[in-house]
Formats: structure tokens, sequence, C-alpha cells
């Protein structure tokens, strides 16, 4: 099986603003941090493409149980807000549940940001998200607010420890469903 990692925002939808930045330069970068590490681990990796929508990009992917799907994205509010969030899906399982409750934990404690949990989709603003829908151990993670400028400073100080970190749990997980 493969992994399915994607960045949330493709480069006509710049997602939330903040900091001079944009959600989709910042969630594409990242994902471009990630990619790497998997496959140096022998992982197969299929990502979005910088200019695919979300539905093209889910139309295109063939996830199955045997799959780890994350996706990357940056929170906004009021410049105040702060935290890292992993949302899973209403019908989620043990394992969805972990795979975000570890991947919550570990960006909060290695950014030193409060830690928002793991939460349902139907918690978030949206309440229910496209990319849940897809087979397998998914996630969807809001890795810290873009408009708040200690997120950021934290964020932009520790993303390559950030990347490996989740590449290592991507890999953990990958690993239990193989």
């Amino acid at each position: 099986m493969a992994c399915f990692i994607s960045a949330g925002h493709h480069l006509r939808d710049s997602g939330a603003l903040g900091n001079g930045t944009q959600e989709n330069l910042e969630t594409m970068e990242f994902r471009d941090l990630v990619v790497p590490i998997l496959r140096e681990k022998g992982l197969k990796v299929i990502t979005d493409e910088d200019n695919e929508t979300l539905p093209q990009y889910l139309n295109r992917i063939q996830t199955g149980e045997g799959s780890v799907v994350l996706e990357f994205h940056f929170d906004a509010y009021n410049h105040i807000a702060s935290g890292s969030t992993a949302l899973y899906g209403v019908d989620a399982d043990r394992n969805d549940k972990a795979f975000a409750d570890e991947l919550v934990a570990g960006c909060s404690a290695i950014m030193g940001i409060p830690n928002r949990g793991a939460i349902s989709e139907t918690e978030s603003h949206r309440g229910r998200l496209g990319l849940m829908r897809e087979m397998g151990i998914v996630c969807l993670l809001e890795l810290c607010f873009i408009d708040n400028d200690n997120d950021m400073i934290k964020y932009n100080s520790k993303k390559l420890l950030l990347a490996n970190f989740v590449a290592n749990i991507v890999e953990k997980y990958e690993n239990l469903i193989k």
C-alpha cells in the first residue's frame, strides 16, 4: 500500500493568511519536507499536486484500509489563538484517533505551543471534511496558527524537526496496517 500526504491547499487557493505568508505555500513546503523522509524510509508515497483541487486529488487517489492519509493545514483566527489541532472523521476508529493524538501531542510539544487536541471533524467549523471519507488511517493536521506571530516563529525554527517527527509517526502507522 501507499501513504497519502497532501498540502490541503493548492496554488489557486491561498487558504489562511498571516505573518506575510499564505497557508498554501506553507503546507506545500511542509509536505515537501515530509515526503522525501518517508521515501528514504522505503515507503511508497502519493501526494497532491500543487495545481490540483481537493476534489481532483480525492478522485485520483486510491486509498484503502492499508493506507495512511494525512493532510496539512495552518489555522487562523484572531492573531491570538495558538496551538496544534488534529482532526479525525466522524467514523474514526481507535487507530485514526491514536494517530491524530500522537501527531498533535508531538507537534505541540516540539513547538512548545498548546495542544488543542485531537477532535472529530464534527467539532470543526466546517462540520464535515471531504478527506475524512477516504479509507485507511486518516487525519487532518492543523500545525499551528499562521496568524499568530509566536506560533509561526516556533514553527519556522522547528519545521525540520517537525517533518522528521511526522514522518516517523506516519511510518509507525503505515507499519501497523501492512
